[in-house]
C-alpha cells in the first residue's frame, strides 16, 4: 500500500540464467521481442529483468499477476496503467534499474557514472547560465556535475512526459554535485519537486514528483525505499 507514499524499488539487474527465463515469461510477445533485438545478448538479458522486475513490483499493488499487468502509452512513450490511480516511472543504466511508484506524476532516471566528453555535452545541451556554471567548476568534479545535471533533466522530463520533444536546454537545474537536487526553471508550469536518489555510489539518479501537495520538505518524508525479498 502507498498510502501518499512514494517509493523506490532499486535492484541489480545480472542474473543467473533461470532468472531471466523466468522474468521472460511475465513479458508480451511484443516486449520479449524487443528484447531480442539488442546485439549485445546481455543488454537484452538485462531489459527483460527491468521489465520483469517492474511487472513483480507492480504487481505488489495490484491484484494482478505480473503476466496480467497491462501496459498503455502516451504520446511520447511513458508507460501508464489505464484506470488505475498507480503512476509510475523506471530507469535503468548499467546493471541497476530503479522504480519509482506513487499516486501523482512521477519520473525517476538513473545514470550509470562512465567517461565521455562532459563539457562538449553541456555546450551542445545546457542552457547559458548553466554552461557557466559547470565551466566555473573544478576539473575533477565536472564529470560528476554532468551526470548530477543530466539525470535532473531526465526525471524532470519523464514526469512531465513529454520526453525530448522539449529541448534540454529549457530546464535549468543545479549543476554543482556536492548541491541538493533543484529545478530553477523549466517551461511547462505545473508545481515540481525534486530529490536526489540514494543510490549505490557510481551512480547518479534522480526522481521528480508533481501535484501541489508536494512540497520539498514533504517530498523528503514521502519517499520510501524498498527492496525485492
Amino acid at each position: 500500500m502507498l498510502l501518499g507514499e512514494i517509493h523506490v524499488w532499486s535492484v541489480t539487474l545480472n542474473l543467473e540464467r533461470n532468472r531471466v527465463d523466468e522474468f521472460s515469461q511475465f513479458l508480451t510477445t511484443q516486449e520479449r521481442q524487443r528484447a531480442a533485438k539488442f546485439i549485445n545478448p546481455l543488454h537484452g538479458d538485462r531489459w527483460i529483468v527491468a521489465r520483469g522486475y517492474l511487472r513483480q513490483i507492480l504487481s505488489q499493488y495490484l491484484d494482478l499477476t505480473p503476466a496480467q499487468i497491462v501496459f498503455t502509452y502516451t504520446q511520447h512513450g511513458k508507460p501508464k496503467l489505464e484506470g488505475s490511480p498507480i503512476q509510475f516511472n523506471l530507469s535503468h543504466s548499467g546493471d541497476r534499474a530503479v522504480y519509482g511508484i506513487s499516486h501523482s506524476p512521477i519520473g525517476i532516471d538513473l545514470e550509470y557514472i562512465h567517461p565521455l566528453p562532459a563539457a562538449d555535452l553541456v555546450d551542445r545541451f545546457f542552457s547559458p547560465a548553466e554552461q557557466a556554471i559547470f565551466h566555473n567548476l573544478p576539473i575533477d568534479i565536472q564529470s560528476a556535475a554532468f551526470f548530477h545535471a543530466w539525470v535532473q533533466k531526465e526525471a524532470y522530463l519523464k514526469a512531465c512526459g513529454t520526453g525530448l520533444s522539449t529541448p534540454l536546454d529549457q530546464i535549468e537545474v543545479s549543476i554543482d554535485p556536492h548541491t541538493p537536487a533543484t529545478i530553477v526553471s523549466a517551461p511547462i508550469g505545473d508545481i515540481w519537486q525534486i530529490q536526489k536518489l540514494d543510490i549505490p555510489s557510481g551512480y547518479a539518479g534522480a526522481i521528480v514528483i508533481g501535484g501541489d501537495d508536494v512540497s520539498q520538505q514533504l517530498l523528503q518524508e514521502r519517499i520510501k525505499y524498498r527492496s525485492i525479498c
